[in-house]
């Protein structure tokens, strides 16, 4: 009987804490999940392949980013190339599908980002 209390009493406590590890962000058609350290680990729930990140004004500082992802196309063979900028609290992620050619169709876009709730 004390097992179960202690484990009712664990659950409760640990449903209790928010999870902070992931943060969800939605742009466009596009969700991103993203790491406790702020790097985004995947775009519709495909790993990015390669990421790039610059900080804007100061080190560390996630409110003011500039990241650029790979991320494999899942409606389509290839990739898209994707910039999400975070400047004074607003974001917003451009992406542009990675053509096989330069005498392909350049096909691109822009979105405002909203950080959803878990």
């Amino acid at each position: 009987m004390k097992f179960n209390v202690i484990l009712a009493v664990t659950t409760c406590l640990f449903s209790s804490i928010p999870l902070t590890s992931l943060a969800d962000t939605q742009c466009g058609p596009f969700h991103l999940q993203s790491s406790a350290e702020g790097k985004v680990s995947s775009v519709n729930g495909v790993k990015v392949r390669k990421q790039k990140i610059d900080f804007l004004e100061r080190k560390e500082d996630y409110n003011n980013v500039s990241m650029r992802w790979i991320v494999a196309a899942t409606k389509f063979q290839g990739d898209y190339a994707m910039h999400y900028v975070k400047q004074k609290g607003k974001p917003t992620l451009d992406v542009e599908i990675v053509r096989s050619s330069r005498s392909g169709i350049r096909i691109s876009g822009s979105y405002d980002c909203e950080k959803k709730d878990q």
